[in-house]
Order: C-alpha cells, then sequence, then structure tokens
C-alpha cells in the first residue's frame, strides 16, 4: 500500500514537472513570438526590407496579427497603412500573397494610385467589386467617395464599379461624394457626364444634396448645372432706354459770337465744340 503511494506520489511529481517545462517552453515561444512581431512592426515603420524579410525567414507570417493603437492589425495591413511600396513589390516577386479585403479599403483610404496599382499588380485576379463593407454594404468605389480618394476613381471604375451604384442603405458613390463635400470627386463624375439629377435608393439626388451646402465653391458647382436654363418664371427684363445726359444736348448758341462767348461757360459744362468757329459750328446753317 505504502509502495503504491509512493508510486503515485512519483507520478504526479512527474507530470507536473513536465507541465512545468511545458508551460515555460510555451511561454519562451509566446514572448520569442511577440518579440519578432516587434522587431517586424519595427522594420515597417524604419522602412528596412531586409529586417523584414529576416521576420519572415524566421517564420513570420503576413496574416500574423499584432496589437496597435488599440487594435489588432495583420503584418499586411501594416504594410498599407505605412504605404511600403517596395516591401509589396519584394513579396510580389516571392510570391508571397498579402491584400486581403481590408487591405484593399484601407489602399483606397490612402488615395495613393501607386500604391492601389502595385496590390492590383500582385494580385490581378482579385474581383475588387465584389468587396463589401459594413453594415451599409458598401462597396470600393463608395469608401473611396466617403474618403474622397478621388485619384483613384477611374481605376476602380476600371474594375466595374460605377457611380450609380447603389448600396443596401440606398446610397450611390456620387451622393456620397456630395455629401462629404468631395469637389474634386463631384468635377471628375461631371466630366465623365454622372446625372446629377438621378436619385439614389433614398431618393436623393447630388444636385439636392449640393443646393443645401453653404459653402461657396460647391454651390458655385451647383449653379454650373444650371446656367443655360433660365427659370420660366422670371419675366424678361426690361428694355431701360439710354437716356443722353443734359450735358451733350444740343445748345442754342448764336453763331456770330460761338468763338468770343466760349471762355463764359464752366469747363464742366463746356460742351466738345465749345470752340468751333461759327463757320464749322454744327448750329450754322
Amino acid at each position: 500500500m505504502k509502495s503504491k503511494r509512493v508510486i503515485l506520489g512519483v507520478g504526479v511529481s512527474a507530470g507536473l514537472a513536465l507541465y512545468s517545462v511545458f508551460l515555460f517552453k510555451f511561454q519562451q515561444k509566446r514572448l520569442s513570438d511577440m518579440d519578432l512581431k516587434d522587431k517586424a512592426l519595427l522594420s515597417i515603420v524604419k522602412n528596412d526590407l531586409s529586417g523584414f524579410k529576416s521576420y519572415l525567414s524566421a517564420g513570420g507570417k503576413l496574416t500574423d496579427s499584432i496589437h496597435m493603437e488599440g487594435k489588432n492589425f495583420k503584418m499586411s495591413d501594416l504594410l498599407v497603412k505605412y504605404e511600403r511600396m517596395n516591401f509589396l513589390k519584394a513579396l510580389h516577386g516571392e510570391k508571397q500573397t498579402f491584400a486581403i479585403a481590408e487591405d484593399w479599403r484601407m489602399a483606397v483610404e490612402k488615395n495613393n494610385p501607386e500604391l492601389f496599382k502595385t496590390m492590383k499588380e500582385a494580385h490581378p485576379s482579385t474581383k475588387l467589386g465584389e468587396f463589401k463593407y459594413g453594415n451599409d454594404q458598401w462597396n470600393l468605389l463608395h469608401v473611396a467617395a466617403n474618403h474622397c480618394s478621388f485619384k483613384i476613381l477611374s481605376t476602380l471604375e476600371e474594375a466595374g464599379m460605377k457611380w450609380s451604384d447603389q448600396a443596401k442603405d440606398g446610397s450611390t458613390p456620387l451622393t456620397i461624394a456630395a455629401q462629404k463635400d468631395c469637389l474634386q470627386a463631384l468635377s471628375y463624375w461631371k466630366e465623365k457626364g454622372a446625372d446629377f439629377r438621378a436619385k439614389d435608393g433614398r431618393g436623393m439626388t447630388a444636385l439636392n444634396i449640393l443646393a443645401q451646402k453653404k459653402d461657396s465653391a460647391l454651390t458655385a458647382f451647383a449653379q454650373s448645372f444650371l446656367e443655360n436654363r433660365a427659370p420660366a418664371s422670371v419675366a424678361a427684363a426690361p428694355v431701360v432706354e439710354n437716356k443722353v445726359p443734359n450735358f451733350y444736348k444740343k445748345r442754342f448758341i448764336p453763331k456770330d459770337n460761338l468763338a468770343d462767348r466760349a471762355h463764359l461757360i464752366e469747363p464742366g459744362d463746356r460742351p466738345d465744340d465749345a470752340n468751333e468757329t461759327s463757320e464749322y459750328s454744327e448750329f450754322s446753317d
């Protein structure tokens, strides 16, 4: 009986020892992983491509998450956040996949055509129009309008998105741009022939939204749509008779002494022909 207790005690002790070793190694690995991620973050912030490659060589992944600024970011998110095009190009050469839906949204918000182009080249088969964001199910063109990312509008339209696309809440990129006072995007779509009087799913039009703005530039932009339309309720302005000032009315001055009497006329009232001789006066017979 006593020997059984001894054996049981040894077994429990051995089990605790193994558990302690496992826990220690797990904690060491966790600390090592955290240290590795911190180094990766530092390499991104410092734009140190070789340091980031060392992170990947040590087993790090672009899908690894790190807590920063009160939220979790994947390593791929940070490359987009800090606009590290050189990192992205190098990873593309190594056949590394990095772009996810959140990365594309962040790229749109950056309003950086070069960044977006680099991501597209790395993921040419990505169907950008299929990404949806938030409860209102915006597409990337809605996101661009909301953040006034006007530099990449044409790129998104080439991917199949349109100014008239209705989200779940009924909004369109055009009406969102009007709400967000994005004059650059509005000017772009005006040149492309967008219908500013078209109603979105909420019954709102871009022109009506702009008409309520107090900003002078937006008001002038809205007015530009009405320049060639004369309001029917406004009557034609009456023609005002061009009245000739008394100064220019002909005076009756005896022709025989016109030159002699010219000095008696005040300079302000003196007609242009006051110095004419009776021979050439317009009052002569």
